[in-house]
């Protein structure tokens, strides 16, 4: 019973990886989108891309869905919630060999490459190639039987076929006990958070709708309908087409860094290092911002919080770190780095508060050093900071 159990606890946690990567991934692009009144554009294309950036973030909406759900069937089964993640890009090898998953701005190949990732498993779809080429051997599982391991799977769709097949096995092993007792306490609810899907898990049967609401909405989804992920994608693709068609000189997007860092990168390693002044003090925020959200989001899980009030918080800071990652593509990053900068979304190494009672002084005091970090920030420099002042202000919201 216990190997079981850890195996599925080890599914889930790769899938709430996998769910937050993604997320990341699509908030970059969408980021790296002109806005409609950009040079350059005209009032017809102004409004395609404006529809796409609002189609995408829709996505990422869904993919935080798909991660609070993820968590709450990995608490329901005996696990932690799990927000931790590799920094991107995920290094081959830690993930399936074909799930590439970079911080890029939008462009034809990565939108190609979220096609491909989003996929039916009977869909015949290439990948965008590119930066987007697989690398390394395929996963194979481990012979032994005491340490969980995954083998490859080829769609996300499979790997939550994987999961399922695992709970039912779970299931019949464990009985009544397979569900830990209140479990739910620990769990979001719709009454916390209006994420589309959202449910809590007390029974079998929550945990398979739960399955079938990710799959369904685009995780390697068989569905045919236009709102799924993959159709989404598919009909920006048609779009970009038909723009590109009337106007060659279509370009949709701000050249934004591929896979850009906070840090001098290692010898050897290509990476875009941000360097310029205002950039990278923009970086070092937005980042601080994503680890504040991080921080909210695990301690919402905790029973005895205001559950509500960490969710709205985290929400509120998500929507303030879409203005810097707007304005961070539009900033040069540096001398000789010829494209312009991106938000990281780097892992904080810890994301708890102990003890939980004094999780609230502890917020309280990271909250303070980001409002002097912002204020420090010349509005006319970047206009966006003025959002992250006013979210600051009102504490209480």
């Amino acid at each position: 019973m216990a190997g079981q159990r850890d195996f599925l606890i080890h599914l889930l946690t790769e899938a709430a990886e996998i769910e937050h990567n993604l997320l990341c991934s699509y908030l970059y692009a969408a980021f790296s989108l002109k806005a409609a009144d950009t040079p350059g554009l005209s009032a017809a294309e102004g409004k395609t891309v404006g529809g796409w950036r609002k189609a995408i973030l829709g996505v990422a909406i869904e993919e935080m869905g798909h991660l609070a759900l993820v968590n709450n069937l990995l608490v329901a089964v005996g696990g932690a919630p799990h927000f931790d993640r590799p920094n991107l890009p995920v290094p081959p090898g830690y993930h399936p060999a074909s799930f590439v998953i970079r911080l890029a701005p939008f462009s034809r190949e990565t939108l190609d490459h979220f096609v491909f990732l989003e996929r039916p498993a009977q869909a015949k779809v290439a990948d965008g190639g590119g930066p987007y080429r697989h690398e390394g051997p395929g996963r194979r599982r481990t012979p032994g039987q005491l340490v969980p391991s995954t083998p490859d799977y080829e769609t996300i769709g499979a790997f939550y076929e994987e999961i399922r097949a695992a709970l039912l096995v779970f299931g019949e092993a464990c009985g009544e006990d397979a569900f830990v007792a209140r479990s739910a306490d620990y769990q979001l609810s719709p009454e916390d958070v209006e994420l589309s899907g959202l449910r809590v898990i007390r029974t079998m049967e929550d945990a398979f709708q739960a399955l079938d609401a990710i799959v369904e909405q685009g995780e390697g989804s068989s569905c045919e309908k236009d709102d799924c992920h993959f159709a989404r994608f598919l009909g920006i693709r048609r779009e970009w087409d038909e723009a590109l068609a009337a106007n060659p000189a279509f370009r949709p997007y701000h050249e934004a860094a591929l896979d850009p860092v906070m840090r001098q990168p290692a010898t050897g390693v290509e990476r875009v290092w941000v360097t310029e002044p205002t950039a990278a003090r923009l970086l070092d925020l937005g980042n601080a911002l994503y680890g504040l959200t991080l921080t909210l989001l695990e301690h919402a899980y905790r029973p005895g919080l205001d559950r509500r009030r960490l969710v709205e918080g985290a929400l509120g800071l998500m929507h303030a770190l879409s203005g810097i990652g707007s304005a961070l593509v539009r900033l040069p990053a540096g001398p000789g780095a010829g494209v312009n900068a991106g938000l990281t979304f780097a892992v904080p190494r810890n994301l708890h508060f102990l003890p939980a009672e004094r999780a609230a002084e502890f917020l309280s005091e990271r909250i303070a050093c980001l409002h002097e970090a912002a204020a420090a920030i010349a509005p006319d420099a970047v206009p966006a900071i003025e959002r992250v002042r006013r979210l600051f202000e009102r504490p209480s919201r």
